[in-house]
C-alpha cells in the first residue's frame, strides 16, 4: 500500500512537471490566443510538450494570402515540435543553425538552448510559412495600476489611438491583441510586453504608422509583436537614444509597409529583431527638419543579431530621402536574410532593388558604414548585392537641392555569404558616382562568398565599377 501511494504521488508530480514545462528541458510559458484571433491552420506546435497557439499575418501576393506565427517564453533548453497536414519531409528550417532532431512526412522537431530566437519553417518557400518566436521569461511585469503605466491584459482591445508621453510605459501582455496605433512624443517612454499590436483594422495610409515616435529621447521598445500595418510600421523621427530589442514585425499586407524607418534619428540600437515586409526592411532617411530648419543627422546606429525578409524591395536602403546633415557610423552585424525581393530591377532603374543600397542625394554624405557577417539564403532568383550609387532625386518637397546628388565614402563589407539555390543568382556589386563632387570612394569588401566561391577584384561577372569611383578594394 505504501509503495502504491508513493508511486501514485510520483506519477502525479511527474504529470504536474510535464504540464508546467519543467519535466524535460527548461520552463515554458504559453499564452492562449483570443478565440477570434487564433489561426485554424494546417500547423500545430508544442514547446516541451505544451501547446502553442498560432496567429496569422497577411501576405496577399502569395499562395493562401497569409502566413503564420506563434510565440512563447522559456528559460533554457526547449524542444519544439511542429506538425502539419501537408508534407514537412522537405521543409527547411531557417536560419540553418537550427537542425531538425527528427523529421517525418508530417512533423519535425528541433531544439533551442536559450532565448531569444526566431525560426521559420519553410514548407513551400513564401507560401504559408510558419515563424516561431521564443522569448525570455519575464521577471519584471509592471503593475497594471502603476503610475504612468498603460496596461493591456489578455484579450482583444480596440482603442483608436494610444498616446504616450514622458515617463510612460505601455505594456501589452501575452495573449493580448491590441488593434490600434501608438503615437508617442517625449522622454523615457517604453513599449513592451509579449502581446500583439495589430493594424489590420486600418486601410492603407488611413492613419500614420502604427508605431510612431516623434522627438523621443531614451525610447525603449522590446519583446512585443507588430502585425499587418497600414503603411510604414515603426517610425522614429528626430529621436535620440533608442533601444529596440526582440521586437517582431509581421507585415507584408500592402505596399509601403517599411518595417523600420530611422528618420533624422541618432544613437539607435536594434537587436534580436525579426522583420518581414513587402517594402524596405531598414530604411534610414532624412526628411524631417526641426522647427528651426536644422536637419538632424542619422548617426551612431547599431543593428545586430536580426532576421530581415523583404518581398518586393530592399533589405537596407540608406538614403533616397536625404534631408539630413549626414548618415554615418552605422554598424550592421550578424544578419540572417531568408528572402530578398521577388523581382530583379537593375541598378540603372529608378526603383532599383538590392540587399544593400547606399543612395546618397541632396548633397548629403553617407560614410563610415560597415556590414559584417551577413547570411543570405538564395532561392535561385537574382538580386543586386550592393548598390553604392548616389542619385539626383527630384523630391523638392523634401530636398532643398533635388538636382544635386550626395557622396558615399569610407564603407566596408565583410563576411557576406550566399547559400541555397544558385539558379540565376549573380549578386551584382555596383559602384557609380554622378560627378567629381558626388562620387563613390574608399569602399572595402572582404570575404564575399557566393555558394562557396570567393568573389575577388577580377570577378568581372559580379563587379561593375563605373565612373566617378576610386579606392574600391575587393579582397
Amino acid at each position: 500500500m505504501n509503495k502504491t501511494r508513493i508511486f501514485t504521488k510520483t506519477a502525479v508530480f511527474a504529470a504536474m512537471l510535464a504540464a508546467s514545462g519543467l519535466f524535460a528541458g527548461g520552463r515554458v510559458i504559453t499564452y492562449p490566443a483570443p478565440a477570434t484571433e487564433k489561426a485554424h491552420c494546417s500547423y500545430t506546435i508544442t514547446a516541451n510538450g505544451k501547446n502553442v497557439d498560432i496567429y496569422r499575418a497577411k501576405s496577399p501576393q502569395f499562395e493562401g494570402g497569409e502566413y503564420f506565427f506563434a510565440y512563447f517564453d522559456f528559460d533554457k533548453d526547449v524542444t519544439i515540435k511542429v506538425t502539419s497536414t501537408k508534407p514537412l519531409d522537405k521543409a527547411e528550417l531557417f536560419p540553418v543553425k537550427f537542425k531538425p532532431l527528427s523529421r517525418d512526412k508530417k512533423s519535425l522537431e528541433f531544439a533551442v538552448a536559450k532565448p531569444p530566437f526566431n525560426a521559420t519553417v519553410l514548407r513551400d518557400e513564401r507560401n504559408l510559412p510558419l515563424v516561431i518566436f521564443g522569448n525570455p521569461i519575464e521577471d519584471d511585469i509592471p503593475d497594471p495600476k502603476g503610475e504612468n503605466v498603460v496596461f493591456f491584459g489578455a484579450g482583444v482591445h480596440t482603442p483608436q489611438t494610444i498616446q504616450l508621453t514622458d515617463n510612460q510605459t505601455l505594456y501589452i501582455a501575452g495573449g493580448a491583441v491590441v488593434k490600434s496605433r501608438i503615437v508617442a512624443k517625449g522622454k523615457n517612454i517604453t513599449v513592451r510586453g509579449r502581446g500583439i499590436l495589430d493594424g489590420e483594422l486600418f486601410e492603407r495610409f488611413s492613419i500614420p504608422p502604427i508605431l510612431k515616435f516623434d522627438d523621443c529621447n531614451k525610447l525603449i521598445l522590446r519583446d512585443f509583436i507588430a502585425k499587418d500595418p497600414s503603411g510604414w510600421t515603426l517610425v522614429m523621427t528626430r529621436c535620440d537614444g533608442v533601444k529596440i530589442d526582440n521586437v517582431k514585425i509581421c507585415a507584408s499586407r500592402m505596399l509601403n509597409d517599411d518595417a523600420i524607418d530611422i528618420c533624422n534619428t541618432s544613437n539607435v540600437e536594434i537587436r534580436n529583431v525579426f522583420a518581414r515586409a513587402q517594402d524596405d526592411i531598414v530604411a534610414i532617411k532624412g526628411m524631417a527638419a526641426k522647427s528651426d530648419n536644422t536637419q538632424p543627422p542619422c548617426n551612431n546606429i547599431v543593428i545586430e543579431n536580426c532576421t530581415f525578409w523583404t518581398d518586393i524591395a530592399n533589405i537596407f536602403r540608406i538614403g533616397f530621402e536625404c534631408s539630413a546633415a549626414e548618415m554615418s557610423n552605422i554598424r550592421v552585424r550578424n544578419i540572417d536574410i531568408p528572402f530578398y525581393a521577388v523581382n530583379y530591377r537593375g541598378p540603372e532603374e529608378f526603383w532599383a532593388k538590392a540587399i544593400v543600397w547606399l543612395q546618397a542625394a541632396n548633397n548629403m554624405p553617407i560614410h563610415n558604414i560597415s556590414l559584417e557577417d551577413i547570411n543570405i539564403r538564395a532561392n535561385g532568383n537574382d538580386m543586386c548585392m550592393l548598390l553604392a550609387n548616389p542619385r539626383k532625386i527630384g523630391c523638392p518637397n523634401i530636398h532643398k537641392t533635388p538636382d544635386i546628388a550626395g557622396r558615399v565614402y569610407d564603407c566596408s563589407f565583410k563576411n557576406i555569404k550566399v547559400h541555397g539555390k544558385k539558379g540565376k543568382f549573380n549578386g551584382l556589386l555596383y559602384f557609380k558616382g554622378v560627378d567629381a563632387n558626388s562620387d563613390v570612394k574608399n569602399i572595402t569588401l572582404e570575404n564575399i562568398e557566393y555558394f562557396g566561391e570567393k568573389i575577388g577584384r577580377d570577378s568581372k561577372a559580379f563587379v561593375d565599377e563605373k565612373e566617378f569611383t576610386s579606392g574600391i578594394e575587393i579582397k
